[in-house]
Order: C-alpha cells, then structure tokens, then sequence
C-alpha cells in the first residue's frame, strides 16, 4: 500500500512606494566671450570667462517668467569694469557702480559713450531627459576704447525695470558680472567685442 502526501500553495508579495519623484535639477550659468583688436585690425588679446548671475538677477528671471505679471525686456545693457571685483550673490548695480567704483566708461558703441544693446537671439535647445542644454547667445557688440584708455577687468550685464544704457547710472537689476582670466589693457582706438551667451542645463 502506498501513501501519498502532496502540498502545494501559492505566495505573493506586493510592495508599494508612494511618492515617487524624479529628481531634476536646473543650472543657468553664462559667458563673456572678447576679443581686443587695435586701430589696424590686429588681435591683441582674447579671453572667454564664466559670470556669476547674481541673487537680484535670479529673482528678476523668476517673476517675470512665473508669476505671470506684464514685462518688456528693458535692454539688457553691457558694460565694462575698471577694477577687479569679487562677484558675490548679493551684488546689485549699487554695489558695481557705487560702492566699488567698477565700472569703465572710456568707450564708445556706435559713435555714443553709452553701454552696449545686447540682442539676444532666439534660444535653442539640445538633447533629452536627463541632459537638456538650452543656449542663447546675443549679437556680438563692439566698444571702441577713446580718451585716456585704461585697464578693463571684466564684464556686467543689467536688465530690468528702470535700466538705462548711460553709463555710471546704478538703475535697473544687475543680471551678472564676471571678471577676466586677467586683467587687460586698452588705449585709445582699439576695439574691444564682446559676445554674451546663457546656457540653461538640466
């Protein structure tokens, strides 16, 4: 006689996670491309370096692109500056401008000693989740060095409401500012072009 003893069952296991987000991040950043040539066209010197977009810059980009309120680009204006600064998050065109006596003013863009136009073009992007480059670049602007010269440092640019292209006026946002590698000198006749690009990285 034969005694057969079977067994058999089932088992499952269920997990659950709620909540579950995708982590993405956002990093604007930019940078100042020049190139100094002299009266004759000859290079003299060449240099491209990052910018610090300050906090008042971040909150100007934020509200008027989400809060939803009514704006119209008000320049945005490139200038130069005359002594080294250390970009903080906490700069504002009164900090450039006044406290730090930064800016350079021995130029000319198309004949008036005012701040460069900067004209940006339609922005482009690259890629997919999760490496997303969006870029914009605006034209190239062309500053013709007069009087005295001097030493150039770096780069700012300032947007907002306000913000005028006459040179030494603290108004508007100051949007960043970045210094060169190092220092350069200019004199009268050269021409110093500078190009602004933002990049937009996810």
């Amino acid at each position: 006689m034969t005694n057969e003893k079977a067994s058999c069952g089932d088992n499952a296991v269920a997990t659950l996670q709620a909540n579950v987000t995708i982590p993405e991040g956002m990093g604007v950043e930019g940078f100042y491309k020049v190139v100094c040539r002299d009266a004759d066209g000859k290079l003299k010197w060449e240099d491209e370096f990052p910018n610090l977009v300050v906090a008042v810059g971040k909150q100007l980009m934020l509200d008027t692109l989400l809060r939803g309120s009514s704006y119209t680009v008000v320049g945005p204006f490139l200038g130069l500056t005359k002594v080294s600064l250390t970009p903080v998050a906490t700069d504002t065109m009164t900090t450039l401008v006044t406290t730090n006596a930064g800016e350079f003013i021995n130029y000319t863009v198309g004949g008036n000693a005012v701040r460069g136009t900067a004209s940006f073009a339609v922005s482009t992007s690259a890629g997919a989740t999760p490496s997303n480059v969006t870029t914009s670049a605006a034209t190239s602007i062309t500053y013709t060095i007069t009087g005295a010269g001097g030493t150039v440092f770096g780069c700012f640019l300032v947007t907002g409401t306000g913000a005028v292209s006459t040179q030494s006026s603290t108004a508007g946002t100051l949007y960043s500012e970045g210094n060169f590698t190092t220092s350069k000198i200019v004199t009268a006749g050269d021409t110093v072009a500078v190009t602004y690009s933002t990049t937009a990285t996810s």
